[in-house]
């Protein structure tokens, strides 16, 4: 499976998938009933995604398993739509997790009831003794939306269809739930604080607002974690995801981050500061590999022309300099057709001529 890297993604994985912080959202934006039935302690995140590569840009997901306390399971499936805008096909996306989960509960139950068959008759007893009836555990769909556009879908699969009114008997009925950040103001936001803050992070960041409302929530972060040291790694992925927003760049967070933690100790900052050098680090050995790679491909087609046109090595790797990666290596498949260093002058100049045009 290809790894997709995506800001919203990354965020909504790191944080929410904290017990600590799944427990809180949980107690604090899923109905009363749900929340009075459910055993919390014993909320257990299961390593699976349902999304396609495909969809792996615009949405994430985070599956729960969790006991009632008449100790039944139960499953939360958390969806992000980290679209900034609504996906008026989000329950048909929905409800074809729904079944993949299902699908692997049967799968699993099937394995087990396979077990004791073979161990009932291995002890000569009746082969289906200790089989119970088959049941599914709940799913409760979860569904987080933190975009810029109005959400204005019904929870009605029904309206999907042509005409599906007439026909809403014959088609599956089910609802989810929605944590729209959107409907909340910033004091609204219910639980600890890294959920609060996490919230409000989702919320501004496709916002106008972003610029403003980033350094009040800085501001709180600093206020109300009382050890800021312990959370250190929170706040590293709270940082790269805010720095992902184009609106400002990185100098203008990290005025803001001094502000607000000023006097939180040289530790955070310093920690703050390692997370920049880090990510500059990072970038200059993707950018040297990519340069690297350009070098390696300059010097191979360099020598099949000087061998093939019987020309000085020095003499052709200057021409090759304004050259990418991609324009040099199409050169080299060309080059068997060339009769002369002249043919492939023409080609270089022609070449340099659209990549000028490209840049202006």
């Amino acid at each position: 499976m290809s790894k997709i890297i995506n800001p919203h993604a990354m965020f909504f994985e790191k944080v929410f998938s904290r017990k600590d912080v799944a427990v809180d959202l949980i107690q604090n934006y899923l109905p009363k009933e749900i929340i009075n039935d459910l055993d919390l302690s014993t909320l257990q995140l299961e390593n699976k995604s349902f999304i396609s590569n495909e969809l792996k840009s615009s949405q994430s997901d985070l599956l729960f398993k969790v006991l009632t306390k008449d100790c039944n399971a139960v499953f939360i499936y958390f969806l992000l739509e980290h679209k900034s805008f609504v996906d008026r096909w989000v329950m048909l996306q929905l409800l074809e997790y729904i079944i993949q989960i299902c699908d692997e509960q049967r799968a699993i139950n099937k394995q087990k009831r396979k077990e004791i068959r073979a161990k009932n008759i291995k002890n000569e007893k009746p082969e289906n003794e200790g089989i119970d009836t088959e049941y599914l555990y709940p799913i409760i769909p979860v569904v987080f939306y933190h975009g810029k556009t109005e959400w204005n879908l019904n929870k009605d699969f029904s309206e999907l269809f042509h005409k599906g009114y007439i026909y809403k008997k014959y088609l599956p009925d089910y609802t989810f739930e929605l944590i729209n950040t959107a409907n909340y103001s910033d004091d609204q936001f219910k639980g600890n604080v890294i959920l609060r803050v996490s919230l409000m992070a989702m919320k501004h960041f496709f916002m106008d607002d972003f610029d403003t409302k980033i350094p009040e929530l800085l501001c709180l972060l600093a206020d109300l974690v009382e050890q800021i040291d312990s959370e250190i790694g929170f706040l590293e992925v709270l940082l790269r995801y805010l720095s992902a927003n184009k609106k400002h760049n990185k100098k203008w967070l990290q005025r803001n981050l001094k502000r607000a933690f000023k006097d939180k100790g040289g530790n955070v900052m310093t920690s703050i500061a390692d997370i920049w050098i880090e990510e500059g680090i990072e970038k200059g050995k993707r950018e040297g590999k990519k340069e690297g790679e350009r070098l390696a491909a300059k010097k191979l087609i360099a020598k099949q022309m000087a061998k093939k046109f019987n020309i000085n090595l020095k003499r052709i790797m200057p021409r090759l300099n304004p050259l990418r990666t991609n324009d040099i290596m199409e050169l080299g498949e060309y080059l068997l057709a060339m009769n002369t260093f002249d043919d492939a002058n023409r080609w270089i100049n022609a070449r340099k001529k659209q990549i000028k045009m490209m840049t202006q």
